[in-house]
């Protein structure tokens, strides 16, 4: 099971409790851009691994790829297609959290980068990736 995570918020952290209802066996993956905080990485322990062992499962690993060019797409559908490629008898699952936009004039604007990364995945995986669409409303 993989989750994609821009940001530590409430939207990561439902794919996450969705994640762990379905699995065992977690990766978090987030796109780090060139010059970017490692606030992600520093709360990790503490908003994810602690929690998570108090209730007696395995917490998730966290993989934070590199992206110098600010792409996010393609490093996650390489990372993708190299987990496929080390588990060659595995399904992979891909949970593409997206914010649901109260108007619908603001969706345009935030879920781009989704869309993107499920064309990238469907176009050069095959039937063992598994895309699960998330999507959540966050009230204000």
């Amino acid at each position: 099971m993989i989750v994609l995570i821009q940001e530590w918020n409430r939207i990561a952290q439902n794919a996450l409790e969705f994640a762990l209802a379905l699995s065992t066996e977690i990766t978090a993956v987030h796109v780090a851009m060139e010059g970017e905080d490692q606030h992600l990485q520093r709360e990790w322990a503490r908003n994810v691994e602690a929690p998570v062992t108090r209730a007696g499962l395995v917490p998730p690993r966290l993989v934070v790829l590199p992206s110098p060019y600010r792409l996010v797409a393609l490093p996650i559908c390489d990372y993708v297609l190299k987990v496929k490629a080390d588990y060659p008898s595995r399904q992979i699952a891909v949970i593409v959290p997206e914010l649901v936009e109260r108007h619908w004039y603001h969706y345009p604007l935030h879920n781009k980068r989704a869309e993107i990364l499920k064309w990238f995945i469907l176009f050069r995986g095959n039937e063992r990736i598994i895309l699960i669409n998330t999507p959540w409303y966050i009230k204000a």
